[in-house]
């Protein structure tokens, strides 16, 4: 079984202090060469985040923007709840939120850290 390659979805990500968005990739196809574009400053995979210098910081604060508003859910809909309850939905809901890929996009940047901890 031969899969065919989708030329348009083909894209460059390079990661590195030093990237040279200057040099041509190509890729060829029934003959034809196909110059291939860099992909922009950023690139989602797997819900996480990368960009070209691999410090993650998009994809920290988008995690954070979106646990702020998982317990910006848990305290409109729950207004009486118990300690023991509560816990558990933040467990649930937003801890595993934050912890998923953690060992992939681990902080180590002070600031990161810092950002993290308010949740």
């Amino acid at each position: 079984m031969v899969t065919e390659l989708n030329i348009s979805k083909c894209k460059i990500v390079s990661f590195g202090r030093h990237v040279d968005k200057n040099y041509v990739y190509n890729i060829k196809e029934n003959n034809q060469i196909t110059p291939l574009e860099f992909e922009p400053e950023s690139y989602k995979n797997l819900e996480v985040t990368f960009d070209e210098k691999l410090t993650f910081r998009d994809h920290i604060y988008e995690k954070v923007r979106k646990a702020y508003a998982m317990l910006g859910i848990i305290k409109r809909n729950f207004k009486y709840i118990s300690i023991n309850n509560f816990i558990l939905l933040y467990k649930s809901m937003v801890r595993s939120f934050l912890d998923y890929c953690v060992s992939v996009w681990v902080p180590y940047k002070k600031g990161d850290i810092e950002v993290l901890k308010k949740v």
